[in-house]
């Protein structure tokens, strides 16, 4: 798995929108911040254009990923925000993205899409992490932790993360490539060349919004399919304003992940602070992670080679 070269001060990155389609006080507040760090920022075409609910059509989006990608002068990526759309750019990126420079691409949500396709399609890692919409409604004197992680990883800080326990984690301890995202992409993606690669690795799942019912349904594919029994440790992040359908479940998110999973003898940790909450703390998808879940800690270190 290649690592994309690290940052530095003066250094230029780009910012677009894959998917859904966003105003300027979205995304302002994230150029500011990567000024702040040294950072010279280039906004993409697509963070001006509307397309009925898409940034642009799929041609004007499929454009600026690639221009911003190719760019010698651009050395990391930012998607501004996720929604709806970026899946429609599959499979017309193959026909370009062989010739990327590794790069880092950054966001989370629907860019679940592009992060899979990073780690599949061109053996780079990526990173699940925030994104300029998330600092929309943030004070301009807040910044959420998670920002200042991501400003460590990508000036090459590796990752690591000691959480509280949770009383439906499972205990162990593993060694695994890193993959995953939004619960509702990987599962949008599933018997597609897109697929994320989940055998022998450690899967991280998030997902917002979602009937109780449909989170059940997911599940229930990963583990009739197989995806479950391939892995090798499971960490669960934000399962955020999940709702009953018509009538009740019976079962917390929670509950139903844990209900899926009981069969097998991964480790398995939950409430990992990383999604759509308040905390989103970065990952990278690809990278070799240390999970160890005990009773009393859960530890997750990961590194840009062997661990």
């Amino acid at each position: 798995m290649v690592v994309p070269p690290f940052l530095q001060s003066g250094d230029s990155v780009g910012m677009i929108a894959p998917g859904y389609h966003l105003v300027p006080d979205q995304w302002e507040r994230g150029v500011e911040v990567m000024q702040s760090w040294g950072l010279r920022v280039v906004l993409g075409n697509s963070l001006g254009l509307k397309d009925f609910l898409f940034a642009g059509n799929d041609v004007q989006r499929l454009s600026d990923l690639c221009d911003m990608m190719l760019r010698s002068d651009v050395k990391a990526v930012f998607c501004a925000r996720g929604g709806y759309g970026t899946a429609r750019l599959l499979p017309a990126l193959d026909r370009y993205a062989p010739s990327f420079p590794p790069k880092w691409l950054v966001g989370y949500s629907d860019i679940t899409v592009l992060l899979t396709y990073w780690n599949r399609q061109l053996q780079q890692m990526s990173i699940h992490g925030s994104m300029p919409i998330d600092l929309a409604e943030e004070k301009k004197t807040h910044l959420p932790a998670s920002w200042e992680y991501l400003r460590k990883l990508l000036w090459g800080e590796a990752l690591s993360y000691d959480l509280p326990p949770h009383p439906c984690n499972r205990c162990g301890e593993i060694v695994a490539p890193l993959v995953g995202g939004n619960l509702s992409v990987l599962y949008s993606l599933n018997g597609s060349p897109y697929q994320c690669p989940t055998e022998g690795c450690i899967l991280f799942i998030e997902d917002v919004n979602e009937s109780l019912y449909h989170l059940d349904r997911m599940m229930n594919s990963f583990r009739i399919s197989g995806i479950l029994s391939r892995l090798k440790g499971l960490i669960v992040g934000e399962l955020t304003e999940m709702k009953e359908g018509n009538a009740p479940f019976g079962k917390t998110a929670v509950e139903i992940v844990h209900e899926h999973v009981e069969a097998f003898d991964f480790p398995v940790a939950f409430d990992f602070p990383a999604g759509h909450g308040e905390a989103n703390h970065p990952l990278v998808m690809g990278a070799m992670t240390q999970l160890v879940v005990k009773e009393d800690q859960v530890a997750v270190r990961q590194s840009f080679s062997s661990i």
